[in-house]
């Protein structure tokens, strides 16, 4: 015969599971309340405030003006604003390449710009302009004594400044630098010709189509003719080396490099 539990027995063991219960209901309800209270204190506390904004590699813009750009102030709040959205505001500025923005300490923001690199000057009557590794023009207020970059004359077509633009873009750093200035020769719709002025006292004859090809050998040119008179290196067609005394002297006379010009 099956035993008979009695009802008054069951009593202490029922209570003790519906008080277990109602703990557990309060203690979610308590932590609820905490958790809120906590999250409205700090929302009204200055450690939800934006601290610092941060800017770097700004070189065409001042870091103010992308400060400025993005919207942000010192006391906004740190999750009233979209780091992503921040990042396509800015990217859509003249000569910006990409943009990050991230939250860095709890309470700074970070903004790292990559810009364009700046590839020439550009020189119309006196005035400068950047020509950006993009093709693009970037104005500038003047050139730089510090500048290192090649001033570019009589680029006045957008597609010509884009071909030597990739040009100088696949050129050796040490020759990159050593030119001083790029001249489009004759009618530039047209034309394919540059003289370059070389740093170390050269002129250059070349095509735009070529000229990085042809660049690769300036140096072993230069060490062959053993820095004696200056000349025009002439990479048009072959190479070919005339003296200055010669080409400006009223008799240019060509000297196949790596034979008589040695």
């Amino acid at each position: 015969m099956d035993k008979v539990i009695d009802i008054e027995e069951r009593i202490p063991s029922m209570r003790e599971r519906r008080r277990r219960k109602t703990n557990k209901k309060f203690l979610f309800m308590l932590t609820v309340f905490v958790i809120a209270l906590l999250a409205i204190l700090y929302f009204q506390s200055p450690l939800s405030k934006l601290e610092a904004i941060k800017v770097s590699g700004a070189v065409l813009h001042e870091p103010a003006f992308y400060e400025e750009q993005s919207g942000l102030t010192v006391d906004n709040s740190l999750w009233s604003f979209s780091t992503e959205d921040i990042e396509e505001s800015l990217g859509k500025i003249e000569g910006v390449k990409k943009v990050s923005v991230s939250r860095k300490w709890f309470r700074d923001i970070e903004i790292e710009i990559t810009e364009w690199k700046t590839v020439a000057y550009l020189e119309d009557g006196g005035q400068y302009s950047l020509l950006l590794e993009s093709g693009e023009m970037f104005p500038t207020t003047m050139l730089s004594p510090e500048a290192e970059s090649p001033v570019l004359n009589n680029f006045k077509n957008p597609d010509t400044r884009k071909r030597i633009t990739k040009q100088l873009l696949k050129l050796d750093e040490s020759v990159y630098h050593l030119i001083s200035e790029i001249i489009v020769m004759g009618e530039e719709d047209d034309s394919d010709s540059i003289t370059v002025y070389m740093d170390d006292g050269y002129e250059v004859r070349a095509f735009i189509s070529t000229f990085a090809e042809n660049m690769t050998y300036y140096p072993d040119i230069t060490a062959q003719l053993n820095g004696n008179e200056k000349g025009v290196i002439d990479m048009e067609v072959g190479a070919f080396f005339t003296p200055f005394s010669k080409v400006y002297g009223g008799i240019e006379e060509e000297d196949p490099i790596g034979e008589e010009g040695e």
